[in-house]
């Protein structure tokens, strides 16, 4: 079975970019454009890794991974994150619980290098 990512960003071309890139990699990939629509979908079904923009309307990818790590179910709370960002400040992201850091001009051979980390690092293949 293909692991799950689930890539957070308001950009349709980030999304549709990442979404492929990953694709291409044997991942089974599902987007959302929000902070809100992401909480929603990760309580619903939890994919196995999340890639999230830091800068999304309403709550921010911060907040999300906030509210992930303080969730209830280990499933949800232990969620591998990758952080896409244009902004230099990494630590915020590490403080409240990021496992990783993408700048927004990321390679996608690196994207998918760090994505098949965080998975083998938790015990998740495929």
């Amino acid at each position: 079975m293909a692991a799950r990512i689930l890539v957070v960003d308001d950009s349709r071309l980030v999304t549709d970019i990442v979404k492929l890139r990953l694709e291409s990699l044997g991942y089974q990939v599902s987007v959302a454009f929000s902070g809100e629509e992401a909480l929603e979908r990760i309580r619903a079904d939890p994919p196995h890794l999340l890639v999230l923009d830091i800068r999304l309307p309403g709550i921010d990818g911060y907040e999300v991974c906030r509210r992930l790590r303080r969730d209830e179910n280990p499933a949800i709370r232990d969620l591998p994150i990758i952080a896409l960002t244009s902004m230099d400040d990494t630590s915020v992201g590490f403080e409240v619980g990021m496992d990783d850091y993408l700048n927004k001009d990321f390679d996608l051979l690196e994207l998918g290098e760090r994505v098949g980390f965080l998975l083998r690092l938790r015990g998740i293949t495929g």
